[in-house]
């Protein structure tokens, strides 16, 4: 290395300044002259390479570079040639050229490959053309990125108010949830939601909880997966079965996929409580339609329930009390016309009677008949008066065991032989008030029904008496009673083992005309209603279809005495011999009662006049006040009635005597008209003989002057 730097630096050769003589001037010119070019030669390159630098994006790059060479090259040859002139190190200066000229040659090589890509740039018009193309793109391109950022402003404003307004509505939706959760706590109704299809999983809300006996955060389900836990407090019953898990409401509508509604159970507690409830229940669905729960509601009916017990029972009565109503006013309206229809029948029989010379004339028995089944009907028109609650009884104190066997033997000729009638009457068994009448008729009746529910099968009727303490609840369970107290009641049961009855039928058994054997009978019964309803008795009854009937009678309890009871009505006696004289008006709107009468009077030797109603009587009165000795008055008559004719016909006559009639019974009329100077009663239907012995008793008794 040593030995070639000194090649390059010997100095065997002259320096370059003897070629210029040592002229200063000519020296000094080469030297500046070459010393200028250098440092302009260096210069050139500094700016080239500052440019490449600042501007990366000029092409060729690696030409730049060469031609920064080459000229660094150049400019040193020119500084050797300036140091040659002193130093003779040609060896150098040669070296140096061999290297410029090296470096040309390669700059000049690399030009020639540049060439065709150099002359294929864009000329002015082009970078013109391109750079207002590329100013448009710029404009187009800032306006889009303008629009981008105003629609990313856009959107992160909405986003915010998005977000805001999921912020407010999440804290709404708490609030609401908050509220529905007070809700779902606070109302009345349970409500049950599971949210698994099984329904192995149900929460409450304090209603229902309350209701189940449970604590508020218990999982109440039936269904539920817990054998470590203890078992429920509640089963759910129907009737007198226990629900299963299956069975109930919320595990249907869930397992079904359908609404279960109006679902009556029992809820029966640990601690002996015992609830009645209804459930709706409705199942959740899915996206799909499928089932994934259920919610359900429990409604306690069990105050309901029992308040809708009184009150139908309470409409029952009153549809009860409405419907005798309406057939107590059939009933009186057609034993009126009954009485009156008898009334006919009965005095033209006693009339034709009385007329026969002999009592041995073989129409005479046959009249008696006539009579004596007249007097039978117009029993049948005193149960309906009866049924009809119009039916006034001859209130006495009775000793029913004694009743009973004044009328066994009656009882017994009235059943079949092959029946067996058995008699229990207790001792010291309290009095009762009551008609003897109509007591043994309501025996007999009862007494006939056994044994037509017997048949023609052997059988047993049992007849017994006593007495009984009655409670409230045991009067509510009565078949039939109207507002009675608690206490001792005497009590009559008529008991058989014959065919029993229905609830249905059970159910009819006091409608008038209802039977289950024939037609034309059934007022039996409805007769024996009235006349308990009468007595302000109450009715039981015991039935079970083919183990028998039990009817059983409470009356209330006396502390009277008893007397005797009265007996059967007499057959028709003779003719009195009595005779009269004078006028007599005869007041009644049926027309056959106003010819028996008048043919009976007439008979009897009075003169007779009639009048069809209450205003015609009263006006013939009023027309000559003094013509008529007695006044034969009835008591129920359309326009003007037998009480306000009697009040007209005082004012006119006060001594008039006056005989009132009517089919009730003397105490239910006479009550009526005490203090009203009533002559005397009559009550239909009449024979011969009792008209005549009520008219003679009118006419004979002292004038009375009470208006």
């Amino acid at each position: 290395m040593s030995e070639l730097f000194n090649q390059l630096c010997g100095a065997v050769y002259m320096p370059h300044g003897q070629c210029y003589l040592w002229e200063p001037a000519l020296v000094w010119l080469h030297a500046v002259s070459d010393g200028l070019i250098a440092l302009a030669y260096f210069s050139i390159p500094l700016a080239l390479a500052y440019f490449v630098r600042r501007r990366r994006d000029v092409p060729f790059p690696a030409v730049f570079v060469m031609f920064c060479a080459f000229i660094v090259a150049c400019g040193t040859t020119h500084l050797l040639e300036v140091w040659t002139i002193w130093e003779p190190h040609y060896w150098l200066s040669g070296s140096v050229k061999f290297i410029t000229a090296a470096i040309s040659i390669a700059t000049a090589v690399a030009l020639l490959r540049v060439m065709p890509a150099a002359v294929s740039l864009p000329s002015p018009e082009d970078l013109k053309r391109l750079n207002r193309e590329l100013d448009t793109r710029v404009r187009e391109r800032t306006a889009e990125l303008s629009a981008s950022n105003q629609k990313l402003e856009n959107e992160i404003r909405q986003r915010a108010e998005a977000e805001a307004s999921v912020r407010a509505l999440n804290i709404t939706l708490n609030r609401r949830l908050e509220e529905l959760q007070a809700l779902f706590d606070l109302i009345p109704v349970g409500i049950a939601i599971s949210e698994d299809p099984e329904c192995r999983v149900v929460r409450s809300n304090c209603r229902l909880s309350e209701l189940l006996g449970t604590p508020p955060d218990e999982n109440v389900s039936l269904s539920r997966v817990a054998p470590a836990r203890p078992p429920l407090p509640f089963t759910v019953w129907q009737g007198d079965r226990q629900l299963t898990a299956r069975e109930l409401p919320m595990q249907r509508a869930a397992a079904n996929n359908v609404l279960i509604s109006d679902f009556e159970e029992t809820l029966r507690r640990a601690d002996g409580t015992q609830l009645e409830l209804v459930v709706n229940a409705v199942p959740l669905r899915d996206e799909g339609g499928q089932a994934r729960g259920c919610v359900a509601t429990f409604a306690d009916v069990t105050r309901l329930r029992a308040e809708e017990r009184n009150r139908l029972n309470l409409e029952r009565r009153m549809f009860e009390s409405q419907r005798l109503e309406g057939l107590g006013v059939l009933a009186g309206g057609v034993a009126h016309d009954f009485n009156n229809i008898l009334t006919s029948i009965l005095g033209n029989a006693s009339i034709a009677r009385q007329q026969l010379t002999s009592t041995q004339h073989g129409a005479h028995e046959a009249l008696v008949n006539a009579e004596r089944a007249s007097l039978r009907a117009a029993e049948l028109c005193k149960q309906l008066l009866a049924y009809a609650g119009k039916g006034r009884f001859v209130i006495q104190p009775l000793q029913l065991g004694v009743l009973v066997e004044e009328t066994a033997h009656l009882l017994e000729l009235s059943v079949s032989r092959r029946i067996t009638l058995i008699r229990h009457t207790a001792a010291a068994v309290p009095t009762f008030e009551g008609d003897a009448t109509q007591i043994r008729q309501v025996l007999m009746n009862l007494t006939l029904n056994a044994a037509e529910a017997i048949g023609e099968t052997a059988g047993v009727i049992t007849i017994t008496t006593g007495r009984t303490l009655v409670s409230p609840e045991y009067l509510h369970r009565l078949s039939i009673q109207d507002k009675l107290a608690p206490g001792e009641y005497v009590t009559l049961e008529v008991a058989d083992n014959g065919c029993g009855m229905t609830p249905e039928v059970l159910a009819r058994i006091f409608d008038p005309f209802f039977t289950t054997k024939f037609t034309g009978r059934g007022l039996g019964l409805a007769a024996v209603m009235g006349i308990v309803r009468g007595h302000k008795a109450g009715i039981k009854i015991y039935s079970e279809p083919g183990k028998g009937t039990t009817f059983k009678l409470l009356f209330p309890a006396s502390s009277r005495a008893a007397g005797a009871t009265p007996g059967a009505a007499s057959a028709p006696g003779p003719a009195p011999a009595w005779r009269g004289h004078g006028r007599i008006l005869v007041v009644d709107d049926d027309e056959a009662v106003r010819t028996v009468a008048s043919l009976s009077l007439e008979h009897a030797g009075f003169a007779v006049e009639t009048a069809m109603d209450g205003e015609e009587g009263v006006a013939r009165v009023r027309a000559e006040p003094d013509r008529y000795r007695a006044v034969l008055l009835d008591l129920m008559m359309p326009r003007l009635d037998g009480e306000g004719a009697l009040r007209e016909l005082r004012l006119i006559n006060p001594a008039l005597p006056i005989v009132l009639t009517s089919g009730f019974n003397e105490q239910t009329t006479v009550n009526r008209f005490v203090g009203r100077g009533l002559a005397g009663f009559l009550q239909k239907p009449f024979t011969y003989e009792t008209l005549l012995e009520k008219i003679r008793a009118a006419l004979e008794s002292p004038p009375t002057t009470q208006a």
